[in-house]
């Protein structure tokens, strides 16, 4: 009986976790063990709703992250998986993907600015070199 009960919490003890959470338009899920142990540099592959290729393939970072940013609403499947056998199949339900950025009007408009500035110091720098040249022609001339 005790044999038994050693087996199965043996068995739990190598039992993958794992929370997913949003931030702005990135999915991030966090892979761990019950005993807090983290799931780190193993490799993952992210693949969309029912393709065979890949979105995303790589390594789960310091922390046992795995951050993705998708480009689609829909059914997401994260695969991690170790050499030793650890590994687990994680489904994303991705419900909305929102821009979260707005550029001002200054950021719009940067370059047209830039450029009618430039143009307008080439004229300006331009006209007071031949007000000094024509000045200087009717100083010497004289």
């Amino acid at each position: 009986m005790w044999f038994l009960l050693f087996i199965v919490s043996f068995c739990f003890s190598h039992n993958l976790q794992h929370t997913v959470s949003k931030e702005g338009r990135c999915v991030i899920i966090n892979f761990y063990f019950p005993d807090n142990t983290r799931f780190s540099y193993q490799n993952y592959e992210i693949y969309k709703d029912n393709s065979k290729t890949p979105f995303q393939v790589g390594r789960t970072d310091a922390l046992g992250r795995v951050v993705f940013c998708p480009d689609e609403k829909g059914a997401w499947l994260v695969k991690t998986f170790s050499e030793d056998g650890h590994g687990k199949l994680v489904e994303v339900h991705v419900e909305e993907i929102t821009a979260t950025t707005n550029p001002s009007l200054f950021e719009r408009y940067q370059k047209l600015l830039v450029g009618i500035g430039l143009i307008l110091g080439i004229f300006g720098l331009t006209e007071i070199y031949l007000r000094r040249v024509k000045r200087w022609l009717k100083n010497g001339s004289s």
